[in-house]
Order: C-alpha cells, then sequence, then structure tokens
C-alpha cells in the first residue's frame, strides 16, 4: 500500500509537471517567434531550485511542483518579485513588449498553451489507439441484469437495448455502454428515464443509479456484452482523435452542468486527482496516459474559461479592446485579475474539501 502511494505521487508529480512544462512552452515559442522578451520560463512556483541563464531567458525549477510560468515583458500579471518588478522592463524595448504587439499575435501568444495541452492529449490518445491495437464495441444491450440492482427494481431485462436517457430536462441518444455510464455519473443521484427498445417496441422506465463505494461510480446495475475489434495502425489517428472528442464534449458538459449549478459536489482538485493517479497506476501504462491525456484536455479546456485569471481571459479582454477600438482601464484588469484569482482559490479549495471528505467518507 505504501509503495503503491509513492508511486502515484511520483506519477502525480511527473504527470503534472509535463503538462504544466507543455503548456507553458507553447507561450514561451509563440511569444518567441514574435520577437516578445521571456525573463524567465519557470517549471513549479515558490523558492528556485534550479536555474540557468540563458541568451536572454533565465530557465528555473522551483519548489512546489504545481504551476509554472513564461514571465514575458508587457505581460499583465507578470510573476516576479516585487522589488525589481518595474526594473527589469524599463530595459526592454518597447516593440519587444507584448503588449505593443498586435492584437492578433497577442492572442497566439496567449492561446498557445492551450494548443500545446490539446496536441499533448491528441498524441497519447492516438499513441494508446497504437499500443492497443483494437477497438472495443460495447453496444448499449442488456445481458444480465444485476439483482438487488436499480436496473432490477426498473424492469429492465436482457435483450433491452437503451436508446435513450432523460433526467432533469438532460436528454441523450445513447449508442454505446459508455454512454450510460457518462450520462448517469454527469447526474449523481438524480432520477434517470431509460427508454429501452423491446421486441421493438419503445419502453420507458424510471430508475435512481447508486453509488458503488469501491468504483466510486454510479451504476444502474446491469452487464453488456462488449467484444474488441481489430485495427489497422492507421486508422489509430483516426480512434485516438474520436476518443479526444468524446472526452472533449463530456467535459464541456460537465462545465455547462456547473455554470447552471449542478455537479459542484463532483469537483475534484489536486487531492482527488492524487487518488485516481494512484488507483490508475497500479493498473498499468495505458490506464495511466489515457488519465495523462484526459488531465491535459481539461487544463486546457479550463484555460479557456473567459476569466480574467486564465488564458481565455485575457484573450477575451484584447478582443474587447479590438472591437470598442480602446484599452481598457488597466486598474479595473488587475482588480478583475485579483477577484477571479479568489474565485479560482475558493473552487480550488472547495474541491479539495470534496476530496477529503471522500476519502474520509
Amino acid at each position: 500500500m505504501e509503495m503503491n502511494i509513492v508511486i502515484g505521487l511520483i506519477a502525480f508529480v511527473f504527470m503534472l509537471g509535463v503538462i504544466v512544462l507543455i503548456h507553458e512552452f507553447g507561450h514561451y515559442i509563440a511569444a518567441k517567434k514574435f520577437g516578445v522578451y521571456v525573463r524567465e520560463f519557470s517549471l513549479g512556483m515558490g523558492p528556485a531550485l534550479w536555474q540557468k541563464q540563458g541568451k536572454e531567458t533565465v530557465f528555473s525549477i522551483r519548489a512546489i511542483p504545481f504551476g509554472g510560468y513564461c514571465m514575458m515583458a508587457g505581460e499583465a500579471d507578470n510573476v516576479e518579485d516585487e522589488e525589481d518588478q518595474e526594473d527589469w522592463q524599463h530595459d526592454v524595448p518597447e516593440d519587444r513588449r507584448l503588449n505593443h504587439k498586435k492584437t492578433w499575435q497577442q492572442i497566439v501568444v496567449m492561446a498557445a498553451g492551450v494548443c500545446m495541452n490539446f496536441l499533448l492529449a491528441a498524441v497519447l490518445y492516438i499513441a494508446i489507439a497504437l499500443c492497443q491495437g483494437y477497438v472495443v464495441v460495447s453496444e448499449p444491450v442488456i445481458s444480465e441484469v444485476i439483482a438487488d440492482s436499480p436496473a432490477e427494481t426498473a424492469g429492465l431485462q436482457p435483450g433491452d437495448r437503451i436508446t435513450k436517457l432523460e433526467a432533469d430536462g438532460d436528454v441523450q441518444t445513447i449508442e454505446t455502454q459508455s454512454d450510460v455510464t457518462t450520462f448517469v455519473n454527469l447526474h449523481p443521484g438524480e432520477e434517470v428515464q431509460v427508454t429501452v427498445d423491446r421486441s421493438g417496441q419503445d419502453q420507458i422506465l424510471s430508475l435512481t443509479p447508486e453509488l458503488d463505494e469501491e468504483s466510486n461510480v454510479y451504476l444502474i446495475g446491469f452487464r453488456s456484452s462488449a467484444k474488441a475489434v481489430p485495427i489497422p495502425w492507421y486508422q489509430s489517428i483516426g480512434e485516438g482523435l474520436k476518443t479526444m472528442w468524446n472526452n472533449t464534449t463530456l467535459i464541456f458538459r460537465s462545465f455547462g452542468m456547473l455554470l447552471s449549478g449542478k455537479g459542484f459536489e463532483n469537483l475534484s482538485g489536486p487531492i482527488g486527482i492524487l487518488d485516481v493517479t494512484t488507483q490508475t497506476a497500479s493498473m498499468g501504462l495505458l490506464p495511466y496516459l489515457s488519465l495523462f491525456a484526459l488531465i491535459s484536455l481539461n487544463i486546457g479546456i479550463f484555460n479557456l474559461i473567459p476569466i480574467p485569471a486564465m488564458d481565455g481571459g485575457r484573450i477575451l479582454i484584447l478582443g474587447l479592446e479590438r472591437v470598442f477600438r480602446r484599452k481598457i482601464n488597466p486598474k479595473i484588469v488587475e482588480n478583475v485579475i485579483a477577484a477571479s484569482f479568489l474565485l479560482l482559490i475558493g473552487l480550488f479549495l472547495y474541491a479539495s474539501f470534496n476530496d477529503i471528505m471522500r476519502l474520509i467518507g
């Protein structure tokens, strides 16, 4: 058990380190492409453990292995020591400052980190499909109903094909077994209307999925048959991108539910991700790489959120300034950024509280 925890911690730190490194490297290469002065490229936060002076950029590894930054001249909220906050930028020519570049160039620099996260996820999903050499086809046809489960209570029968699920106004057409699992876990503890095709006739049944304590996943309580279909190597690209697309739509649906005030109890922070990483790493390389890709995708999409503390918010500000042809008051931007950081810290603490309650529960 202790060894699993150590391996999980190493896998967790490595995963986040690579994802952050790739993200910040995206900002770095885009900034350098447009001639923006980059003072420091750091992996991690806090006190510096190691630094190397490049041609003009200092490359750092810092003590806290969460986060990182690419410190650019002319950026709205550089991460730097207050004592030299102004001095170092005074020596940087205006044409090498980010805020003096063309709007589209600034947007490219801000978006480059997210693009690198998407690229990393795509490469990992394609690699997983290539290594597997097959795809799992699992139709939502019930082969066995588990005793004393919500499925049995609702009256589901072997041979039923699930065609549609509905919960709290959210309706989804079902094509695979994974669609069923995804839907019920997007609506934890909610009553679900299940439409099944039974001998050519539609039947609508109601049930409430139950949480499986061991897997921490909500289940209806049935099994379906699945088969592995071999694929040639060149189809791995399409299958990998298909998996990425499915997970991307799932993440956006989850964000949509959060915006509507649902699903906050499912938020997970670093503690929860560490726990999942520990479990996944013990299952083998491919499950770990799948989680790796999913976290990279999540971080990329999360950075697109249009609040000023995130890349998406900075892009929004640039777009608004372009539309209205005037700069937004820097003080207003600074205050909104500070407020959005407080919001993110609040979400972080809430998610961490959820993680702790799940672990001790």
